[in-house]
């Protein structure tokens, strides 16, 4: 590949984790919930609505909100590092 040769998108990729490899980072792969599926929505609803019709609704809120905010506060801003974030971020 010479200097004036672009790079296919995988050999991109392979660039950017061999660099980030070489910075002593690893890949990690997370399973998160589809938003856009219809089933995690519905048990999304359940859950609120579980939450709705509790006679402790305000202390189960309070708690959701509490544990919420001690988590965004220890939460330090991202360093992305020399290189800075990558492209789209």
């Amino acid at each position: 590949m010479g200097i004036h040769e672009k790079m296919t998108g995988a050999e991109r990729v392979a660039k950017r984790r061999a660099a980030l490899r070489a910075r002593g980072l690893k890949l990690k792969q997370l399973w998160v919930p589809d938003l856009n599926d219809p089933k995690i929505l519905a048990d999304i609803e359940r859950g609120v609505t579980a939450i709705n019709l509790s006679e402790d609704e305000a202390e189960v809120m309070a708690f959701c909100e509490s544990n919420y905010e001690e988590l965004m506060a220890n939460e330090p801003d991202y360093n992305w590092g020399p290189d800075g974030p990558p492209e789209g971020a």
